[in-house]
């Protein structure tokens, strides 16, 4: 058995600061003055909408500018029209969260 990973999750209603939480989190991981010994986050997002580019106010989105620097997967790889099919949605966190661990990236 190989041994547990930390993975962050940020959850909450619709406009209540997840997404800013999770950027300045992964800002103060990015510090490196942890015992812990990661040195950074990328922020996978897990809305469904936001896959698709070009719908930034209507999903809320934080505007490139805004996320700092921090990586973030999962957002605006989709055109809006092409199908995301669940199994995917489900598929695609769990390829993006391996490399963070390689990484040693949370």
């Amino acid at each position: 058995m190989t041994g547990l990973r930390p993975l962050i999750t940020i959850c909450g209603t619709t406009g209540v600061g997840k997404s800013k939480l999770a950027i300045e989190l992964a800002l103060k991981l990015a510090q490196g003055t942890h015992s812990h010994g990661w040195k950074g986050a990328r922020i996978i997002n897990a809305d469904s909408m936001q896959v698709y580019t070009g719908m930034d106010v209507i999903t809320n989105k934080v505007p490139v500018a805004e996320r700092m620097g921090v990586e973030h997967l999962l957002m605006d790889f989709k055109q809006p029209g092409e199908q995301y099919v669940v199994g995917e949605w489900v598929q695609d966190p769990i390829q993006a969260v391996n490399p963070s661990f390689f990484s040693q990236s949370l």
